[in-house]
């Protein structure tokens, strides 16, 4: 037995002589002695340790075998998927006016219509023949509470189509939160909808400022009544969208979330993002001061760790490293507009040239548009990062290139910061 070829090894300072290992194919973790450790490397390892270390996929019968069955990763992982999952655009139009929104210039009152919703059930019909056991849609926007009465029609459509088929169906929603009413939330909770992410960028002060309504009036205390009256019946997460100039101030935030009640036991996870930097007419990147052109900058590093330490210790939860490949990689994960024009990734909508198909007529080879499987070279198949990885998010490198043909590499940003969140993992465990 060797090595994991997709494995890390950090010195753990609080016990000399161990160490702490990682599997990024498996996103297990374990202490060990340098011993053991030498032992492996020698092959001279006891059966018992060599048992455990090959159950966490620590050590594998041949590394370099394990670093070209990577190539079939996705393939396999495919082949075995059972879920249909849908991210739903059921409009472009919002009730909010926030600066940063990457879809302004595609806003507009433009809703997802009658003849669309048939053809979507229609659509979905079809992909649920194919083997699938269960089936997941994520209402979006816009704002997808403008569209109450859309969505909770799509939903009794699938509710009873599920039923009948003996599939497995919810759904969630990502929303301001300014019009998730507890009448609202009860009625949708009936229908499927188990989850919900609601965006709060900060403190008040931050909050009203980024987030505004589109009179200008402030929305902060809305949502938060709105959090109190409706997180006993479906779980919410909560994100929020930070720039350089006031990460830190996310702590107040936390704060004050606890000072009213809405701890752990009412937020089912909390993570925070920098704003992404808004693309031109190009659509490469403006270059904005305070905003984030790619996760290996180095104050987007300091600021992700400071957040994640600051969320664990008030005891949320918030998402471990894992091997996570974006959802253009998924062949059964798509993402249907308005008008039924359908992509591979949300925010790459509307843009025509990342047009995967419609609902009338299918989908289409999305191989090149998409650059399918950028990962699947020497370099990729090398690094140890490749399954948190798997090349990057497309949109990130569309921001800087105008296109998608090259990958958003994140070693420096796993280099300098998947250590500190595993002894941040170890540490609020």
């Amino acid at each position: 037995m060797q090595l994991s070829h997709y494995l890390k090894s950090y010195p753990f300072k609080d016990q000399p002589g161990s160490l702490l290992l990682f599997s990024t194919k498996h996103a297990s973790k374990i202490l060990i002695s340098e011993e053991t450790f030498q032992a492996i490397e020698k092959g001279t390892i006891s059966d018992s340790d060599a048992s455990l270390l090959k159950e966490l996929g620590m050590i594998v019968p041949d590394a370099a075998d394990e670093k070209q069955s990577m190539l079939h990763y996705m393939d396999d992982i495919n082949k075995n998927n059972s879920l249909l999952k849908l991210t739903v655009v059921l409009n472009l139009d919002c009730n909010f006016a926030c600066p940063y929104c990457f879809e302004e210039g595609m806003k507009g009152k433009l809703y997802l219509l009658d003849s669309t919703e048939k053809l979507l059930i229609e659509f979905i019909k079809k992909r649920l023949a194919n083997n699938k056991e269960r089936l997941l849609i994520d209402f979006y926007g816009g704002e997808p509470m403008l569209s109450f009465d859309r969505m909770k029609s799509i939903s009794e459509a699938l509710v009873s189509y599920s039923e009948q088929q003996g599939v497995s169906f919810c759904s969630g929603m990502v929303t301001n939160g300014s019009l998730f009413t507890r009448k609202k939330a009860e009625e949708l909770v009936k229908l499927g909808l188990q989850n919900i992410k609601i965006t709060i960028d900060g403190p008040p002060e931050i909050h009203n400022k980024s987030r505004p309504f589109k009179s200008g009036a402030k929305s902060f205390d809305i949502i938060i009544d709105n959090i109190k009256k409706t997180c006993d019946i479906v779980k919410i997460s909560i994100g929020g969208n930070y720039r350089q100039d006031n990460y830190k101030k996310f702590v107040m935030l936390l704060d004050y979330l606890l000072e009213e009640g809405l701890g752990p036991d009412k937020i089912h996870s909390v993570k925070f993002d920098p704003i992404m930097d808004l693309p031109s007419d190009s659509g490469r990147r403006i270059g904005l001061k305070n905003e984030c052109g790619s996760c290996n900058e180095p104050w987007v590093i300091n600021a992700d760790s400071f957040l994640r330490e600051e969320i664990l210790k008030r005891g949320w939860f918030t998402p471990k490293p894992a091997p996570m490949a974006c959802m253009i990689e998924s062949k059964d994960s798509y993402v249907v507009n308005f008008d039924g024009k359908i992509y591979k990734c949300p925010t790459l909508n509307g843009k025509k040239e990342f047009e995967v198909g419609d609902l009338e007529n299918g989908i289409k080879d999305y191989t090149d548009s998409y650059n399918l499987g950028l990962w699947k070279d020497s370099e990729c198949l090398e690094c140890r990062y490749l399954p948190l990885c798997f090349g990057g998010c497309r949109y990130m490198t569309f921001l800087k290139d105008g296109n998608v043909k090259n990958k958003d590499c994140k070693k420096k940003f796993f280099d300098a910061a998947l250590e500190t969140m595993l002894l941040q993992d170890i540490k609020y465990s």
